[in-house]
């Protein structure tokens, strides 16, 4: 039976997990906003004029969000802890691997070093980070 004492005690739990917030800033079109999600939580974002407003709300949009599941009865994803080697084993096609190594000889690189710079400027890294952890 879910009683309002249950969901807060569980609530209080929930709200201590290290959830994954993501915040990206999106263009529809209209000009520029922000948006925050929380990974785990399907369907769990907010959007806003800026960042520090997104990540304000973003908190409450969680609460809410697990409060509300709570309440019917429904389950509340977790987050897992992850942790990242920096290695990743991954399937291509023989006639892209062909292209990426001309492309990676022709720079002057190394395959995998061509590799990792056209995924970091991908996702908006101008540079690649230090390897440190």
């Amino acid at each position: 039976m879910v009683t309002e004492g249950n969901i807060e005690k569980r609530l209080e739990y929930y709200a201590k997990l290290p959830y994954t917030v993501i915040v990206e800033q999106w263009d529809d079109g209209e000009g520029p906003y922000w948006v925050a999600k929380i990974a785990e939580l399907p369907h769990c974002l907010i959007h806003a004029n800026t960042p520090e407003g997104v990540i304000k709300e973003i908190q409450e949009v969680k609460m809410d969000w697990i409060k509300s599941n709570l309440e019917r009865g429904l389950r509340i994803p977790e987050p897992r802890p992850r942790k990242y080697s920096g290695q990743i084993r991954l399937r291509i096609s023989p006639s892209l691997h062909k292209l990426l190594a001309y492309r990676a000889e022709t720079e002057g690189m190394s395959l995998n070093q061509y590799m990792a710079t056209a995924l970091a400027t991908s996702v908006g890294i101008t540079r690649e980070p230090s390897r440190k952890s």
